[in-house]
């Protein structure tokens, strides 16, 4: 029989002990939120809070506190730590509540700008040139070519937000409890990065967020756009006016990354413009950023965006492209052997400053190429045995560049790239995959795995 809400609180009491629990296999089948791999009994490595008070850290657990500081940090990735452990962790009470929890205390963020008139999130079509002031607690912040920038800040300095190791905020919170707050989290995580970038760099109201040199480097392109896809996703219809300058800027990202990638001859590699410089030149750029980006696109095209079928096309054209840089690591050794296919930083040109933007280089010609020069003078812990994968980091190789590799490749898989297959394959068939699964277990944040219906 049913039961009144009065009757059912005094059968349960006042406070009725009960955790939902969704099912996360379900959800993971959904493409909604990534697939992964890890399995983990009991709550490890991550101190998930289990009370709450306004403006907490969580487990935001960066490096001193400071969003900025390089290095691995369990907020960063496709999901953060917290949310990853809801997917794949059977302690319910405590995964649960830490979502939830966390979802609150990225409040602590200085992201919520809300235009006065509408009290929402700003439209990016009206703030062409609005840029985020100084001293405002947001990283690198850009210039507007109009002097348009936000009101100047007062009162306690707020945490700092870096798009470059931003971590999604609210978006799963919001999917497992539809409120209103989490929702606003994706949202302001969008728009306050659209806010961050100089006027010119972002092409004023499309809210581009493409690496340039010396500027915004390939992760932040990557996160930013992240933060982009899932606004998208929980903006909801009846927002039209939201919806549409998400869906315009997804398009506008899109389509300005498949013109200089894919509509004109560029490098073969799926290398983009690397904002980031280890020599003060372009020559030397990070695969790991790349992987990053990669992951971001292939998550984006999982989601299913409600973007036009023109924009859908360009994005499937352009993740293929782009995934060539995961696949191309994982060849043979003939070409870039897979066993040392996590370096730091390579090279695909042979010159400092090829050009990236008219496509021109020049490039390397091959991925043997590449590989010669990468490994010219070879490291260390370079890897010379077939079957058996090498990395610097290798016993930490959970929380490093093989772990940074996975969600590319796995979404690679899963879109069905030439090539993806066979070098996934190759990765896990390796003698000592299971060293890195198992760490998975412990560290899970990067153990995306293909989606079920792309799983052999």
């Amino acid at each position: 029989p049913l039961i009144s809400g009065t009757a059912l609180s005094w059968w349960l009491g006042s406070d009725p002990q009960v955790t939902p629990r969704h099912d996360v296999l379900y959800l993971q089948a959904s493409e909604l939120v990534p697939s992964y791999r890890a399995v983990v009994p009991s709550v490890v490595n991550s101190s998930l809070p289990t009370t709450y008070t306004p403006l907490q850290q969580g487990t935001f657990s960066y490096d001193q506190d400071f969003m900025p500081n390089s290095g691995y940090a369990s907020p960063i990735g496709l999901l953060p730590m917290h949310d990853v452990m809801y997917l794949v962790c059977n302690d319910a009470v405590a995964v649960y509540g830490s979502v939830v929890r966390n979802g609150y205390s990225a409040g602590r963020y200085p992201i919520h700008y809300r235009d006065e008139a509408t009290q929402r999130p700003p439209r990016f079509s009206a703030y062409p040139n609005l840029v985020i002031h100084d001293g405002s607690g947001f990283y690198d912040n850009g210039a507007s070519t109009t002097y348009s920038t936000t009101p100047v800040c007062s009162g306690t300095a707020p945490k700092t937000w870096d798009v470059a190791h931003s971590p999604s905020v609210g978006f799963l919170a919001y999917l497992a409890t539809g409120r209103w707050y989490f929702m606003e989290e994706v949202q302001f995580a969008a728009t306050t990065n659209f806010l961050g970038i100089t006027d010119w760099m972002r092409n004023f109201s499309d809210g581009r967020l493409a690496p340039v040199t010396g500027g915004f480097q390939t992760r932040s392109g990557a996160w930013g756009f992240r933060a982009l896809a899932q606004a998208l996703v929980a903006t909801p219809d009846d927002q039209i006016d939201l919806r549409t300058e998400f869906t315009n800027s997804v398009d506008a990202n899109v389509t300005y990354l498949h013109g200089i990638y894919v509509a004109q001859p560029n490098n073969p590699f799926g290398f983009v413009l690397p904002g980031e410089t280890y020599n003060s030149t372009l020559k030397l750029c990070s695969p790991w950023q790349q992987d990053f980006l990669t992951a971001a696109y292939g998550y984006a095209l999982a989601l299913d965006l409600p973007i036009s079928s023109a924009a859908t096309t360009k994005l499937t054209e352009f993740f293929a492209w782009k995934a060539r840089s995961s696949i191309g690591r994982l060849s043979v050794k003939a070409e870039f052997w897979y066993i040392n296919g996590d370096p730091y930083t390579m090279s695909i040109s042979p010159i400092d400053w090829p050009d990236f933007a008219a496509g021109k280089g020049p490039w390397l010609p091959d991925w043997a190429s590449v590989y010669a020069s990468t490994y010219a003078t070879p490291p260390a812990w370079f890897g010379a045995t077939e079957g058996v994968l090498a990395g610097e980091y290798f016993a930490e190789a959970a929380q490093g560049m093989w772990g940074n590799l996975q969600p590319a490749i796995s979404y690679a898989v899963r879109h069905g790239v030439a090539g993806a297959r066979d070098a996934y394959n190759r990765m896990v068939g390796a003698s000592n995959w299971q060293t890195i699964a198992a760490q998975f277990n412990t560290w899970p944040v990067w153990s995306v795995r293909p989606s079920a219906s792309a799983q052999a």
